[in-house]
């Protein structure tokens, strides 16, 4: 029999019900044969918007860790959660040299609750399993970490930066309109 050369479709398509566009991949072995779709890409970009009262270093982190997330790039998407926490901690003034030292500060000096403490060191130790693979032999991060990682910055932003920030303007007083 002689060989079929195997075709590859690339196509873009529309969702019927959400009207988001996206891009097929598949495959067919020989001209007018049924394919069988091999990859699906949405297409658009990524809701990687951080509330305004989060400082924009700490931010242009955790944006970076949502459009890692977004591409399935889930070591990339839990060391950036780690990086925006470290960035937070030393936006705090926490002491120390190591995150560790640093989100125990914050904890002992009551800037952060414990909670928000036992938040920060899952991030950091998801974060060093994205970042170092020498040092714990784990399998790769999964999609599940990364997700459950892009939570648990979300929590610790919103309670460290953004309710603050509704307090602070809730207790602004009233703009003087002539």
């Amino acid at each position: 029999t002689p060989h079929t050369a195997v075709i590859t479709v690339v196509s873009a398509t529309q969702c019927e019900s959400c009207k988001q566009f996206a891009l097929a991949i598949g495959q067919a072995q020989g001209q007018n044969q049924a394919s069988r779709l091999i990859a699906f890409y949405p297409l658009g970009k990524p809701r990687d918007a951080v509330d305004p009262s989060v400082p924009k270093p700490i931010a242009d982190d955790f944006a970076e860790a949502l459009r890692c997330q977004w591409i399935q790039a889930h070591r990339a998407c839990v060391v950036m959660c780690r990086r925006a926490i470290q960035s937070s901690a030393l936006h705090l003034g926490a002491k120390g040299g190591r995150l560790i030292d640093q989100i125990d500060d914050l904890s002992k000096n009551g800037i952060i609750t414990a909670p928000l403490k036992d938040f920060a060191h899952e991030i950091r130790l998801t974060g060093n399993d994205g970042a170092h693979p020498e040092k714990d032999g784990l399998e790769d991060v999964s999609q599940k970490d990364g997700e459950a990682i892009i939570e648990f910055t979300r929590e610790y932003l919103h309670h460290v930066y953004v309710m603050p920030a509704k307090l602070a303007a809730r207790r602004a007083p009233p703009a003087v309109t002539s």
